[in-house]
C-alpha cells in the first residue's frame, strides 16, 4: 500500500511546476513510481533523477545507452530481485522478455533460483552483478577483466551505473511503498509480480564485519585510466567535461571513471550536486546518511569523503569510529539512531521498512526530508558500486567535493 501519494501539478508552487513538466516531458509519460516519491520533496530533484534514467528507459526513442536493451533488461532483473523492488520487476519484466531475455530465466531470478543454461553475456552479467551487491562488494580480478573485454571500459561503465540507477530508484519506492496504479498495469502484458522475501532488518547483538583498515586501501590505482582533461576525451564530448566541471568546479577521481561514458557522467553530476548544495537535509543529516551508506558498501572512496564531509558538519570522530566498525549502541542521539535504523532497513534484510521506523522517521523528521535521507542514500550507494567495481580508491584533495 502506498505510504505517499501523488501531488496534482497544480498544487506545486508555480515555480515548481517547470520540473513536473520536465518529469513528464522526458519520460514520454505521467509522473510515477519513483517520481511520485521526489515530488513529495524536490520536483527539480525528480527531473534530475529522470534525466539519468532517461538514458537508460529510453526504449524504441533514441537510444542513449551503447548496452543493448536485453543486457539492461537482464541487468535490471537481477537488480530487482537482489533489492527486493517489485515495482522496478513491474516496470522491467516485459521489457526484458521483450529484449530476448527467457522466461525461465526471469522465472528462476524471480523466485531466487540460479538460471539455467545462460548465454555466455547474460552468466558474465550475473557474476559481475552478483559479486557488486553481495560479500564485500567488490569484483573479482578475473569477472572485472572478462567483463571489461565483453563490454568495453563505456560499456562497464554503464552497466555498474545501470545497477547502481536502479539501487538509487528503489530505495525510495522501498521506502514509501509504491506500487503500479491499475491503470499502469493495464498497459503491460500480464506478469507475475515480483514477491518480497524475508522481514525488514532488526538489530540483534552481531556486530557488521570490521571495514579494513582504510587507509591500507586508498592508495590502490583505479582499474581503469582516469580522464580528467579536455584532451583524454573527443572532441565532441568535452562539452560533457565543461558540465560536470559547472556543477562541482573539477573532476574528482570517480568523475573521472565515470567520464568514460560522458554524458552518463554529466547527468549524474547535476544529482550529484544537488546532495552536495541543494539539499534541505542539514550537514550533520546528510553526512551521517552518507556514511551509513559507505558504510554498508564497504567503499573506501565514498567513506574517505564522508568522514572528512562529517567532521566539517560536527559529528565527533568517536561516532564515526563507531559507524565505521559496526558498534552503534550507545552515545547517540534519537535523530541519530533513526537515521541508523530507517537507511540501515533500506540497505539490509528485506530492504523495506517497517511500519514502526517508517512512522517514527516520518514523525521525526517529516515527508519531505524522509524523502531527500531515501534519496542521498541510493545516491551514495550507486557512486559506492562505481567506485568499487573500478577500485577508485582515495578521494583526493579534501577540499573539492568528491561526488
Amino acid at each position: 500500500m502506498n505510504r505517499l501519494s501523488a501531488i496534482p501539478r497544480e498544487s506545486l508552487p508555480v515555480d515548481q511546476r517547470r520540473f513536473y513538466d520536465a518529469v513528464q516531458a522526458i519520460r514520454r509519460r505521467p509522473v510515477s513510481g519513483p517520481f511520485i516519491v521526489l515530488m513529495n520533496s524536490s520536483p527539480d530533484l525528480a527531473a534530475r533523477f529522470a534525466h539519468l534514467g532517461h538514458y537508460f528507459h529510453s526504449r524504441g526513442q533514441a537510444d542513449e545507452s551503447v548496452l543493448s536493451m536485453r543486457v539492461r533488461g537482464f541487468a535490471s532483473l537481477i537488480g530487482s530481485r537482489a533489492l527486493d523492488a517489485p515495482y522496478e520487476w513491474a516496470a522491467w519484466v516485459n521489457w526484458a522478455i521483450e529484449a530476448g531475455v527467457p522466461i525461465d530465466t526471469v522465472d528462476a531470478i524471480r523466485e531466487g533460483r540460479k538460471p539455467e543454461n545462460l548465454t555466455a553475456e547474460e552468466a558474465l552479467i550475473t557474476d559481475f552483478c552478483s559479486q557488486m551487491i553481495s560479500g564485500n562488494h567488490r569484483v573479482s580480478i578475473q569477472t572485472y577483466k572478462s567483463a571489461l573485454e565483453h563490454f568495453g571500459s563505456q560499456g562497464l561503465v554503464e552497466l555498474v551505473v545501470t545497477l547502481g540507477y536502479f539501487t538509487m530508484i528503489a530505495l525510495p519506492l522501498n521506502a514509501f511503498e509504491i506500487g503500479m496504479t491499475d491503470a499502469q498495469k493495464g498497459l503491460r502484458k500480464p506478469f507475475t509480480p515480483l514477491e518480497i522475501s524475508g522481514e525488514p532488518w532488526i538489530k540483534s547483538g552481531t556486530t557488521h564485519t570490521n571495514l579494513p583498515p582504510i587507509a591500507d586501501n586508498l592508495s590502490t590505482p583505479s582499474r581503469i585510466p582516469p580522464l580528467n582533461a579536455h584532451a583524454d576525451v573527443a572532441p565532441e564530448h568535452q562539452h560533457f567535461l565543461d558540465r560536470i566541471v559547472r556543477t562541482r568546479g573539477w573532476i574528482s577521481s570517480l568523475y573521472q571513471t565515470l567520464l568514460h561514458s560522458p554524458d552518463v557522467a554529466a547527468r549524474m553530476a547535476t544529482i550529484g550536486s544537488f546532495f552536495l548544495y541543494e539539499t534541505s537535509l542539514s550537514p550533520a543529516l546528510r553526512t551521517l546518511t552518507w556514511l551509513i551508506a559507505a558504510r554498508d558498501l564497504d567503499c573506501h572512496y565514498t567513506w574517505d569523503a564522508g568522514v572528512h564531509a562529517a567532521r566539517v558538519a560536527g559529528l565527533g570522530d568517536a561516532l564515526i569510529a563507531e559507524l565505521e566498525y559496526g558498534r552503534i549502541d550507545v552515545g547517540i542521539t534519537d535523530d541519530q539512531k533513526t537515521v541508523f535504523d530507517f537507511c540501515h532497513q533500506l540497505l539490509r534484510g528485506n530492504h523495506h521498512v517497517s511500519e514502526t521506523v517508517y512512522h517514527t522517521t516520518v514523525e521525526r523528521f517529516g515527508i519531505p526530508a524522509t524523502v531527500q535521507i531515501a534519496a542521498t542514500l541510493g545516491y551514495i550507494a550507486m557512486m559506492s558500486m562505481v567506485a568499487n567495481a573500478f577500485e577508485v580508491g582515495s578521494a583526493g584533495d579534501h577540499s573539492k567535493p568528491a561526488l
